[in-house]
């Protein structure tokens, strides 16, 4: 066994227990900590950015609540180990597919191990559709004017998940302290779906996106900034096919959906390249704002989050790349311009 994967196999096996505790904590007496209350205004969070206190959530893996509407929302959350207080922290949201819950995309993203070793949080909402993926039982997004990945119309009186993630960011950022240059989004599938809908709706709040196995352009997308966008996904994605399909929720493919946020970005055109065997990447640079759109295409990648074991189809290896690491490094790199805080 590699180093790598040595490391990745410690970091897998600690947050299998941890999600383990967590389960059975909230089967117990309601032992995790929870946030609610309105959310805090921006501004507010913006101004008191320079007194950090002690973070509100535990290291390490915890459930939080977050109020949007009337509803007490979920939310999991997990804050890396020897972090010290006092300074803000970037805050990455991790949004999971369409049938998954939140701990399973922690789990299945890999993201605590890289949250671990850059210093940012992860926050993964919770979606507000009940939803079953073939023996998957967990949520759906409510995307606007998207049906649901069965082809079915979002149920009437679904929450409003934009609000939702609107609201976590703020009620979130104040729990942790986050940097408010450096709220980033990520997801897969429907949360990738997810994902674009927020790059698109609060680009004045969120620094980068990147959605994997999912990536879109909103429609009727108006961007009051320029917004950062990477993707990864695989050329054997027969849930979201990269080169499009004629179901409504997907449609158009991914060259295409890079495509249209290069245009929204007012990028220069595309310029691809091998990056290791089996991936390549088309860059979209001289963006207006100094933003940047990337895509990376993974020959053979299933319908997979990137990187992962069990990601490839038969006859494909694993490509030497770590595309948490490739996310983490993007998002690092593309805070929130100072003029649009």
């Amino acid at each position: 066994m590699t180093t790598a994967a040595a490391t990745r196999r410690r970091y897998g096996l600690a947050l299998g227990s941890l999600l383990v505790a967590l389960t059975a904590s909230a089967c117990g007496a309601g032992v995790a900590s929870v946030v609610e209350g309105s959310s805090p205004k921006p501004q507010a969070m913006a101004a008191a950015q320079g007194a950090c206190k002690t973070p509100e959530v535990p290291a390490g893996l915890s459930t939080q609540h977050v109020m949007s509407g009337d509803l007490r929302r979920t939310v999991v959350v997990y804050y890396p180990h020897g972090r010290m207080p006092g300074k803000p922290i970037p805050m990455v949201l991790d949004l999971h597919g369409s049938g998954s819950t939140p701990l399973q995309q922690i789990s299945g993203s890999n993201i605590a191990a890289t949250a671990d070793k850059h210093g940012f949080a992860v926050v993964a909402p919770q979606a507000g559709i009940p939803f079953i993926a073939g023996k998957s039982h967990g949520f759906a997004w409510n995307v606007p004017g998207v049906p649901l990945m069965n082809g079915r119309p979002v149920p009437s009186g679904a929450p409003n998940d934009v609000q939702f993630i609107r609201d976590t960011i703020a009620t979130m950022s104040k729990s942790l302290c986050a940097d408010q240059k450096r709220i980033y989004v990520t997801g897969f599938s429907g949360g990738a779906r997810m994902a674009s809908q927020i790059g698109c709706e609060l680009s004045t709040e969120v620094a980068a996106i990147a959605p994997m196995s999912g990536l879109r352009l909103p429609t009727n997308c108006k961007l009051n900034r320029p917004q950062s966008v990477l993707s990864f996904h695989g050329t054997s994605d027969g849930t979201n096919p990269y080169n499009g399909s004629k179901q409504l929720y997907w449609s158009y493919g991914v060259p295409a959906a890079a495509q249209r946020w290069a245009t929204a970005d007012h990028c220069g055109k595309g310029v691809t390249q091998q990056v290791v065997n089996g991936v390549m990447s088309t860059t979209y640079n001289g963006c207006q704002g100094g933003r940047q759109v990337v895509l990376y295409t993974v020959t053979g990648q299933r319908h997979s989050w990137p990187g992962v074991a069990g990601a490839m189809a038969k006859g494909y290896s694993l490509p030497k790349i770590d595309p948490n690491e490739i996310m983490w490094s993007f998002f690092d790199s593309h805070p929130l311009d100072a003029t649009t805080t």
